[in-house]
């Protein structure tokens, strides 16, 4: 049985294997007559009948053009995930592709869904820190510092997530569904349909 990219057949010799095949030859009989393996040999037999998976449904030649750093990142994955080649791993992407785009795009939904309760915490936390300040609101000063620091997280949280999703707005140049209202940049500009 030969290993590795099965060997290409003029059309007169898949013509004679299938023949042979029909007429009773057993696929090991023709993998060693033709240098390919038994698999390629019903393969070539059921195509040259009309019948087989690429009769059915026949294979197409993709290409298209992406960002090295997106690919390398890509090949790490598929790589760490035991495919054995890119075309596997592509392949294997395609034929799951029910669903996957509705995923990330419920992804991106439950991302944007974390900045704004961010931005909520923050805007809460805020109004408190000003009831301390105006006398509303008597805390110890341990409480005090910790709702100082608290406020401090949140807005720093906030300012972090809504940094990430407006490179990703960018470095993607396609917006993402659910909006944010308030979300600022370090700029201070509102993204919009981020």
């Amino acid at each position: 049985m030969t290993k590795g990219r099965p060997k290409r057949l003029k059309l007169e010799e898949r013509i004679a294997l299938a023949r042979r095949y029909h007429a009773g030859d057993t696929p090991k009989v023709l993998a060693e007559a033709y240098g390919v393996s038994r698999r390629h040999v019903t393969r070539i037999a059921k195509e040259e009948k009309g019948e087989g998976q690429d009769v059915r449904d026949p294979s197409v030649t993709v290409s298209f053009r992406t960002a090295q750093s997106d690919l390398s990142a890509f090949d790490a994955e598929w790589q760490g995930l035991g495919f054995a080649t890119r075309s596997q791993a592509l392949q294997a992407m395609v034929r799951a592709r029910c669903g996957v785009l509705s995923l990330m795009q419920r992804d991106l939904q439950a991302f944007a869904e974390t900045v704004q309760r961010a931005q909520n915490l923050s805007d809460a936390a805020r109004v408190l820190a000003k009831a301390v300040q105006r006398g509303q609101l008597h805390l110890a000063m341990a409480d005090r510092q910790l709702m100082s620091d608290l406020l401090e997280l949140a807005q720093g949280t906030h300012r972090d997530l809504a940094s990430l999703k407006v490179a990703a707005h960018r470095r993607r140049s396609e917006g993402w569904a659910p909006t944010i209202a308030g979300a600022k940049t370090e700029g201070g500009e509102v993204p919009t349909n981020v």
